[in-house]
């Protein structure tokens, strides 16, 4: 207990007490300090003032005095209110539905799309790329089997039934090419051939300029480029042909490069594609210009879509057509019928019309392809028709048909040749053990075993309509091939190709038939 002493200024006085924690009932709440009257001392003057205390007065109150306290206990502080215990959550098993995921695949593929329809801000930082060398270089061997002793032509006749031709060692191809691109949208290639003679020492080959993203045309290119007149075969440039050349007679059919303007369109999820052109009818590979009145035009449309298509065509099925018009503008301008055995200019231009001049007022061709691979096993197929107006001095229709089947196998576990869509056309061969320089110490090694792949065509051309010319008939070719790819860029290849003609020469039916065998080292770049 604790006691405080008061003493007024009239004489008075009064005390206060308060139990300490000690002194109080556990749990009892602390008691405020209440003034308690002094006892009255018995004597003296001192113990009358420590005697019993008066009341407390007004007077007393104006002096504050009303409670005494000591060590008074602050109020308890609030306590946070209870919070209401977390109810359980339910959880719920989620079976995997094999066509929710099909549907979110189909859906994640369209936004995927669409994200490529959006147009991209240009930036103009971004002007002409540093131009890319490329090139190819091509050294063939081809031997006709059953050639005269001087090696020289030697005139078809009923006397005469071999068919015999110069052989060929040297440079197929030689070429050099700028590539490049230029501010996001433009592409463009300039190639020059070293592989001819004389005023065709140096010739254009696809020298044009690409303009991407045209509205309702997609990609345009103008300049000297690829007439699309054939199929996939024909049209993916002679880097990536299967056989040394395209196979006859198809091959000879084809029209190559012209100067004009054309469009490619992709559609059904760059599957399909509409490819349109445009050209003069005549070549400037050489002369690299054409000074004429009457220059004619070519117009040339092809269609072709695959309803399969996977990892760049090694699994897939692709068919289409194509349709050509040439307007040669004028009726002797030279429309040739030649057929080569294999598609090899090998100076044979004495057979089968070739280089026979073909008086006409328009030409049509038509044709349709197909491809199908699996894997390393492929099969596709390529057949045309060509048709004269007002042929030969005559003045009559004639028409000439022909086409191909091929076949191939990558005896190469995982090899198979891709396809671009974009183009329409065969690309690279994908080898997964190219072969290779190796060190080990002291020494060299080569390692890898490349690509082996073999091939077999069979090939028809029938032109009876051509009477005029001589000879005219039907011919029949079967090709062989084995080719070997260090890598995707060389290949080394032996071709082997049989010829059977059963034609007319001079009124007389003939047979004669051509034995090719051809060696290639082939790379580019």
């Amino acid at each position: 207990m604790s006691l405080v002493l008061i003493i007024f200024l009239d004489g008075s006085a009064a005390f206060g007490a308060d139990l300490t924690p000690k002194q109080r009932p556990k749990g009892a709440p602390p008691q405020p300090t209440t003034l308690q009257e002094a006892p009255q001392p018995p004597s003296t003057e001192m113990g009358a003032i420590l005697g019993q205390a008066p009341e407390l007065t007004p007077r007393h109150q104006d002096y504050g005095i009303v409670h005494v306290a000591q060590n008074p206990t602050p109020p308890p502080a609030p306590q946070p209110a209870p919070q209401p215990a977390p109810q359980p959550v339910a959880q719920t098993v989620v079976v995997a539905d094999p066509m929710v995921h099909a549907e979110l695949d189909r859906l994640a593929t369209e936004i995927q799309a669409m994200r490529k329809d959006i147009p991209k801000k240009p930036d103009p930082k971004k002007t002409w790329s540093t131009p890319k060398i490329g090139g190819r270089v091509f050294m063939d061997s081809i031997n006709i089997l059953n050639q005269s002793s001087d090696g020289l032509p030697v005139p078809l006749s009923d006397t005469n039934p071999g068919y015999d031709g110069r052989n060929f060692w040297g440079f197929r191809e030689a070429r050099l090419a700028v590539t490049g691109s230029a501010y996001e949208f433009l592409d463009y290639k300039l190639e020059l051939g070293f592989e001819g003679t004389g005023a065709d020492a140096i010739n254009f080959k696809d020298v044009f300029l690409g303009i991407n993203a045209v509205p309702l045309f997609g990609y345009v290119r103008i300049g000297n480029q690829y007439v699309e007149d054939g199929g996939s075969e024909v049209c993916n440039g002679s880097t990536n042909y299967t056989f040394t050349e395209m196979p006859a007679p198809a091959g000879d059919q084809f029209t190559a490069r012209r100067l004009g303007i054309s469009s490619r369109h992709l559609f059904a999820r760059d599957r399909g594609r509409l490819f349109l052109g445009t050209y003069g009818a005549r070549e400037v590979a050489v002369t690299r210009q054409r000074i004429d009145s009457n220059q004619g035009y070519m117009l040339n449309t092809r269609l072709t879509y695959a309803p399969l298509f996977k990892n760049d065509g090694k699994h897939m099925f692709l068919y289409g057509g194509y349709y050509n018009f040439t307007d040669p503008a004028r009726g002797d301008n030279p429309r040739y019928v030649r057929i080569r055995p294999g598609g090899y200019n090998l100076g044979m231009d004495n057979a089968f019309g070739a280089g026979t001049t073909i008086a006409t007022t328009s030409v049509h061709k038509a044709g349709f392809e197909t491809v199908y691979q699996n894997g390393a096993f492929c099969l596709q197929t390529d057949f045309y028709l060509r048709h004269f107006s007002d042929a030969f001095t005559s003045g009559e229709n004639a028409t000439l048909y022909g086409g191909f089947v091929m076949g191939r196998y990558f005896l190469t576990r995982g090899a198979y040749r891709k396809y671009n869509l974009e183009n329409a056309a065969w690309s690279s061969v994908a080898v997964d053990n190219p072969i290779l320089l190796s060190e080990r110490g002291a020494y060299n090694f080569i390692q890898g075993s490349g690509v082996w792949e073999v091939a077999v065509y069979y090939g028809f051309l029938n032109n009876d309509d051509f009477e005029d010319i001589s000879p005219y008939g039907t011919d029949h070719e079967i090709g062989l091939a084995l080719n070997w790819y260090w890598n995707p860029q060389l290949k080394w290849a032996i071709n082997y190709i049989h010829q059977v003609m059963n034609i007319t020469i001079d009124g007389n039916k003939v047979k004669p038939n051509t034995n090719v065998l051809g060696l290639s080292c082939r790379f580019h770049w």
